[in-house]
């Protein structure tokens, strides 16, 4: 890089870690809300990751004092209302202002777990106006403004996700989370073993030239000759590698080896054309969702990593 751009990129780096620390009270709640609104870790991580971009891009934009949980939450509710709109999904749905009387509030410990079932019966509109309220204590002025609707339209879209619910509640068992049991790509049994046994020659062979590296929001790498000049220079710890479903997907478990045992260090996904690794993502710098694979997966996480990462 030229002298110029090497100073854009530390200043950059340098603002960016003082939005980090400005929205640091805020990331849990928020991530929680994209996993729900999306109803998958997933979906979710991205369009955590999505509105956190977003945010920090925007704040030049900023010249009066915010409420940065709300400004959060608005990007997050609106880019997942677009995304849907672009896939053509249907967005609003609401109840005439009669219906709004009725229909008391639902129990919190209920909301959450009525969140899988909704996703499946209500427009998307809907299910951030109920969870911004029930789950995360919005007022209904608040949300017009996050969802970009009247306030009145606000409690229309709680009433008709409270009486879903307990329509739900009444008639519908809870679904439940099954796995797929189907053989893993031939390749990817293939990348278990050049992981496992640390070989890099098979795990140069198989990256794609233009490979793309995403470690958002740690880093970008996008062909074979950064990642050699780059991540694939730095050794960590040891590490023990396993493909399993998580979440409905099929991805690599890392646990490294510390002074407490095995812990989760990272999760990995690959895709491929034809023989060739195009796409790679990993999961390092994700704090949120690597505490909710955790648990998920039983296995203690990783709390101190290179490079400087403390999370306890």
């Amino acid at each position: 890089m030229s002298d110029f751009a090497t100073t854009v990129a530390e200043e950059t780096r340098a603002a960016h870690k003082k939005f980090e620390e400005l929205v640091l009270p805020h990331r849990q709640s928020l991530w929680r809300y994209c996993r729900y609104l999306t109803g998958s870790p997933w979906e979710g991580e991205d369009l955590f990751q999505e509105t956190m971009l977003k945010a920090f891009a925007t704040m030049t934009q900023i010249w009066n004092p915010i409420a940065y949980q709300s400004y959060l939450f608005r990007i997050a509710t609106n880019a997942r209302i677009d995304s849907l709109r672009k896939r053509q999904v249907q967005i609003d749905q609401y109840a005439g202002p009669d219906a709004i009387e009725s229909a008391s509030a639902v129990d919190p410990l209920e909301t959450i777990e009525a969140v899988e079932t909704l996703l499946q019966h209500l427009p998307p509109r809907q299910i951030a106006v109920f969870l911004l309220m029930e789950a995360f204590g919005f007022s209904a002025a608040d949300v017009a403004g996050m969802v970009r609707i009247t306030e009145g339209l606000v409690y229309s879209a709680l009433h008709r996700a409270r009486v879903a619910i307990r329509q739900l509640r009444n008639g519908t068992p809870k679904p439940k989370w099954t796995e797929k049991d189907e053989q893993a790509n031939p390749l990817l049994m293939e990348l278990l073993q050049a992981l496992r046994e640390g070989e890099a020659v098979p795990l140069l062979q198989m990256l794609g030239d233009s490979v793309h590296n995403d470690a958002q929001p740690g880093f970008q790498e996008y062909s074979k000759r950064e990642m050699l000049e780059g991540s694939l220079r730095h050794r960590g710890p040891a590490l023990h590698v396993s493909l399993e479903w998580l979440w409905g997907r099929r991805v690599f478990i890392i646990q490294a080896e510390t002074p407490q045992g095995l812990e989760l260090h990272d999760i990995h996904e690959y895709e491929f054309d034809k023989d060739q690794i195009v796409y790679h993502r990993g999961y390092y710098f994700c704090k949120e969702l690597l505490s909710a694979a955790s648990k998920e997966l039983g296995i203690p996480l990783q709390l101190q990593k290179d490079p400087h990462i403390d999370w306890r």
